[in-house]
């Protein structure tokens, strides 16, 4: 469109704001049966399955919230793991995610890590095992849609954060990820309040905290809001308290990937319930997650070859002058995922999110002002 021409990245002419078009397919007699059944039957399998979805978000409130408020110490993040595990699989299959394939990916030339293994409904590797994720782990992951959130609390019942432009994160529930996909970004610190700056901690501080306290691995969304899955955000510097030659930084870099023929379970913008519903009503979604090797990612214990470090910071360098992890992460995540890096940060996102709500505003008065008008003429 046009009118969102703005925001549309010059380097690689990717607009990665707007819900992607579905691909385009042959017309055939067999397609043309497909989509006339997904129209009639469609509706009626998506309020099943919406209705499934909400009896097991109320079962898992009860049984990991409330029930869970009387475990303490180790014994609460036993219980919240065993039933994140159990009841949000069931929530992604009743989404239509039966199978989600699971893959560890090396750069390295000339190997390949992947396993046709299948347990449970899902393709898993050993290396791909969140048995290795240890509580103050950082998991640095693309971000694209709120089943990105509802997967990453599945697979390890994170603690989750918020991004902030200049870097600082901030501790938030898997409720309020969930919501964050639908909110503007938030603005620069020197124009919030200052009540609203407490409680923001740096990369490393959370980290800390997490480690001691057990809460388990941190997951950053380091482009700080959610793209349509076609290309990689500007990294928010939330990775500048390390550096390159640390070996102690305990990274995974995982990347999401949808594959889709009529709506993409991507979501950037506008109401999410109703994305939902209408992902409801598909007979299956596509999700396929990649994990780096841990011997590819920067600042792992796992990467012995100083000279492969050194390089990969060079090449961040390049792109990233203040934040050389962030850059080589980047890099990391961009190869791995095989999305391009576009030039768009999360404040040309609260840009656009800001423009499009006044449109839909205006749009709205207007349609208003068309009726009063069409009544008077009555």
């Amino acid at each position: 469109m046009e009118k969102y021409s703005r925001w549309r990245d010059a380097g690689t002419g990717i607009q990665p704001f707007l819900p992607p078009v579905p691909p385009r397919t042959e017309s055939s007699l067999l397609s043309t049966l497909s989509d006339a059944v997904h129209y009639i039957v469609g509706p009626i399998q998506g309020l099943i399955k919406l209705t499934l979805v909400l009896l097991l978000s109320l079962l898992y409130f009860l049984v990991n919230k409330v029930i869970g408020i009387i475990m303490v110490g180790p014994l609460a993040r036993i219980w919240s793991r065993l039933w994140s595990t159990i009841f949000l699989r069931l929530i992604l299959m009743a989404s239509g995610f039966f199978f989600i394939k699971t893959e560890a990916i090396s750069l390295r030339r000339g190997s390949s890590r992947r396993s046709n293994n299948n347990v449970g409904g899902q393709q898993t590797t050993s290396k791909a095992s969140s048995s290795s994720v240890q509580s103050g782990d950082i998991i640095v992951t693309n971000w694209t849609s709120y089943i990105d959130v509802i997967y990453l609390a599945y697979a390890y019942d994170p603690v989750f954060t918020q991004v902030y432009p200049q870097g600082k994160v901030r501790r938030i529930g898997f409720w309020k990820a969930l919501r964050s996909c639908t909110k503007i970004p938030p603005p620069p610190l020197e124009e919030q309040e200052q009540e609203e700056q407490e409680g923001l901690y740096t990369l490393r501080e959370l980290q800390q905290q997490a480690k001691e306290n057990g809460w388990g691995p941190i997951v950053v969304f380091p482009e700080g809001t959610t793209s349509n899955g076609r290309a990689l955000l500007k990294f928010a510097p939330v990775f500048n308290c390390y550096q390159p030659s640390e070996r102690n930084g305990r990274f995974h870099v995982l990347a999401f990937r949808y594959e889709y023929r009529n709506l993409p379970p991507t979501y950037t913008v506008g109401n999410q319930f109703w994305h939902f519903c209408k992902l409801c009503t598909q007979f299956y979604n596509t999700l396929s997650v990649k994990r780096l090797a841990n011997d590819d990612v920067p600042c792992n214990p796992a990467m012995t070859s100083s000279q492969e470090a050194a390089d990969l910071a060079s090449l961040a360098g390049k792109n990233a002058t203040d934040d050389l992890v962030g850059g080589q992460l980047t890099v990391c995540l961009g190869n791995m995922s095989r999305l391009r890096k576009t030039n768009l940060s999360m404040m040309d996102k609260r840009d656009f999110l800001e423009y499009y709500h006044l449109r839909d505003k205006k749009s709205a008065r207007k349609q208003e002002q068309q009726t009063i008008r069409n009544k008077k003429k009555k």
